[in-house]
């Protein structure tokens, strides 16, 4: 019985996006072919990663999740002495790592993410001579913020010489507000913050900018020299792994103009379990158009995009059609206040526009029953989300943005449609497109073949996992 030791950035049930599902099903089907399987995950929290956690002296968990054991690297011992380059490189997660490495003995490690637990576990591995799988799912090796997005919205090929592109990107993401600032001085220092407290409003204003001000420009010298250093490091390190495995062909291109040599990557494209999306290709009824959106609520999805895009429609179309949006709202509750908002300011036309909340994931074929086109208006590359894989499983149409990864999956005037980057009036012409022309969507549905599988999958892993074995003996 072979062992494999797969890592991840975060993982169920406090997680659920696509990386952690797509762990949970490689360890799930290893494990239906006798492989020994562990997940090692961080446990950080979604809006701000360097808050320390309400138990910062917890370290680890064990747990089993659907039939997989868990081991979680808990906030305790990620923010242990945390410096800016801990991002990549941890030394406190690597010992921890290769502690799990000697009691667990794996035969090889399939990285699926590192971010949070950084590439330093790939280091305990080489130290041992455990072989190092990577499947990526993001840009996380080449761009600090995984979505290769520049502060403007544009995207973006990597850091570029010396980084400096990532200085007035990521760097700055690295030093705290105000606010924090000061939270962690008065945390720190109770009568300097009880002072500060003290002073009339704008005094109290101004000591606090102060304060943020001085403690920012102590820092940015190590901020800045991380950030520098960062792609180099990575760069060695995904170099000297056995073999790089990515979904797309955009990813591999990016890899590779980033200094990743191209010999140790392959093209293995993400499979999905279809077993409860196949029964649900044919729509229910219904009078309306029903355009889908099922997703987290967050800038970088572009769900403002596509809420702008559907009140943007024609009035004749719009009492046609309705806007079903599903996510959690209380992940991100800024940005969904200001979804919200745009809602309401609509006036009767946003009446058509439902936030429908969450729903298990066993329950995504009978949601999609009910969506006549899905749409995708993400702002960063994406590769290839699996809700739109198994949106295709279930026939349902696709509009998506027009960038690298999405449009592998989506051909235009096929299987659905594209439109322009940040562009909702792109996007408004598209949902046109199908409400005005009632035979686009079946033509559509009619195209898409059958989607690719986790068994399909793992079958193209496993014969990596043979080649790295092999050549390692």
């Amino acid at each position: 019985m072979r062992r494999v030791l797969l890592t991840a950035h975060k993982f169920f049930p406090e997680h659920r996006a696509g990386t952690e599902v797509l762990t949970l099903k490689i360890a799930q089907e290893l494990l239906r072919r006798d492989y020994e399987v562990k997940v090692v995950a961080a446990n950080p929290p979604d809006l701000d990663a360097r808050r320390k956690a309400e138990h910062a002296d917890k370290t680890e968990s064990d747990y089993v999740y659907e039939g997989v054991p868990v081991h979680i690297v808990e906030e305790g011992l990620r923010l242990k002495d945390y410096k800016f380059d801990f991002e990549y490189y941890h030394p406190h997660i690597k010992a921890h790592f290769a502690r799990l490495l000697q009691e667990f003995k794996p035969d090889l490690v399939q990285l699926v993410h590192v971010q949070n637990l950084s590439a330093a576990v790939i280091e305990a591995c080489n130290e041992v001579g455990v072989p190092v799988v990577f499947y990526s799912t993001d840009f996380w090796f080449v761009c600090p913020i995984v979505q290769l997005k520049r502060p403007d919205g544009a995207v973006c090929r990597g850091p570029g010489p010396l980084a400096l592109k990532c200085l007035d990107c990521y760097t700055p993401k690295l030093l705290p507000v105000d606010e924090e600032i000061f939270e962690a001085v008065s945390a720190k220092y109770p009568a300097t913050g009880a002072g500060i407290n003290a002073l009339a409003a704008p005094l109290k204003g101004l000591a606090q900018s102060a304060l943020g001000t001085l403690y920012r420009a102590t820092k940015a010298p190590g901020a800045v020299q991380a950030t520098m250093a960062r792609p180099a490091v990575l760069r060695d390190f995904a170099n000297g792994l056995a073999k790089i495995l990515v979904p797309t062909k955009l990813m591999r291109d990016i890899f590779v103009e980033n200094g990743i040599k191209s010999e140790l990557i392959d093209i293995v494209h993400f499979g999905i379990d279809t077993t409860k999306l196949v029964n649900h290709q044919v729509k229910r009824p219904s009078n309306l158009l029903r355009i889908g959106y099922i997703g987290t609520f967050f800038e970088h999805k572009g769900v403002d995009l596509l809420i702008n895009a559907f009140l943007a429609l024609e009035p004749q179309l719009a009492s046609r059609a309705e806007l079903k949006l599903y996510g959690d709202v209380k992940q991100f509750p800024q940005y969904v206040a200001g979804l919200e908002k745009l809602v309401n300011d609509a006036g009767p036309r946003g009446e058509s526009v439902h936030f429908l909340g969450t729903f298990p994931n066993d329950e995504l074929g009978a949601i999609l029953e009910e969506i006549d086109v899905l749409v995708v208006p993400s702002r960063w590359y994406e590769n290839t989300p699996l809700v739109m894989q198994s949106a295709l499983a279930t026939r349902t149409p696709l509009i998506v943005t027009d960038l690298g990864g999405m449009s592998e999956l989506v051909k235009s005037g096929e299987n659905g449609l594209l439109f322009k980057l940040n562009d909702h009036h792109s996007l408004s012409r598209q949902l046109t497109a199908v409400l005005a022309d009632s035979t686009l969507l079946p033509k559509f549905s009619a195209n898409i073949e059958a989607e690719r599988t986790v068994a399909d999958m793992v079958d193209d892993i496993e014969s990596v996992y043979e080649e790295v074995l092999a050549a390692r003996h």
